[in-house]
């Protein structure tokens, strides 16, 4: 009976140690509240690197990057180690960057430089000007 005993409290003890440290290890994870903007800067921020590794990918990106030097795996591995805000700066470069990108702005200009000039008799462009003179 003694033998008995001593293995029923040690099998109590082992259940008793094994119940404390899973009870231990579940009080160590705490929950925060995640505000909306702190959720959506985050996922903000992993689309833009997404965008700019999708740029990467491009075939004339490739041939453009190995035409300078540049391996693209170090390329990739470099953009990869990027902030969120370098990123998001590196995008509205680009974005800002494009090729006729403001066309409509161009062509009033060309409109207004156009009518100026008619008005001070310098050209004869439009029929419904009159010179200064």
């Amino acid at each position: 009976m003694g033998i008995l005993n001593l293995s029923k409290k040690g099998i109590a003890f082992a259940l008793s140690a094994q119940l404390v440290l899973a009870t231990q290890a579940v009080t160590l994870a705490q929950a925060e509240m995640l505000g909306t903007d702190a959720a959506i800067n985050k996922y903000t921020a992993l689309a833009n690197r997404n965008a700019l590794m999708d740029e990467m990918q491009r075939e004339d990106v490739q041939a453009e990057i190995v035409a300078l030097g540049i391996d693209p795996a170090e390329a990739e591995a470099r953009l990869a180690a990027l902030s969120d805000a370098e990123i998001a700066m590196m995008l509205t470069q680009i974005e800002d960057d494009s090729a006729g990108a403001d066309i409509v702005g161009t062509l009033f200009t060309v409109f207004v430089i156009l009518l100026v000039t008619d008005l001070l008799c310098f050209t004869r462009v439009f029929n419904f000007t009159r010179c200064v003179r």
